[in-house]
């Protein structure tokens, strides 16, 4: 799977990133990845416990948002931070409009020094928002609130 690093993107007052990557499995895990980037300057690798997530979303871009809020929740309020995940993600079935994702993550418990906390992000946001199929896989662009 091809996965290239982030792209910093300059934004007054708010941080972004632009993803790609071969498959939207990988798309939605950079994400993750360029999420804790954002909050910490030394995300762990490797985590401790699992927790298993479940998310729905009408459309493709909004489960990328949901997924990116439910990874703030969990560093910001649940003081666990997402070291790895595997996630399989959904289409919608003919009987239904919404995509799924299915998530088991990697925990560790957030030690803002050896973590290097950078600052707390107040959530992600449709502004600029994007996600599209491209040649040799997917690309994202999401900007965050800070």
């Amino acid at each position: 799977m091809l996965r290239r690093p982030p792209e910093a993107l300059d934004h007054t007052g708010d941080v972004g990133f632009t993803l790609r990557a071969g498959s939207l499995e990988a798309l939605f895990d950079a994400a993750r990845e360029a999420l804790l980037g954002t909050l910490l300057s030394e995300p762990p690798a490797i985590g401790e416990a699992s927790i298993d997530l479940q998310l729905a979303a009408p459309a493709l871009d909004r489960l990328l948002l949901r997924w990116l809020d439910e990874v703030l929740f969990l560093v910001q309020t649940r003081e666990l931070v997402p070291a790895a995940s595997r996630i399989a993600l959904l289409e919608p079935a003919a009987d239904e409009a919404r995509w799924r994702l299915r998530a088991r993550l990697a925990v560790v418990p957030l030690d803002p020094d050896a973590h290097g906390w950078r600052g707390e992000v107040k959530g992600t946001t449709y502004h600029g928002l994007e996600l599209a199929r491209e040649r040799g896989g997917w690309r994202a662009r999401v900007i965050l609130d800070v």
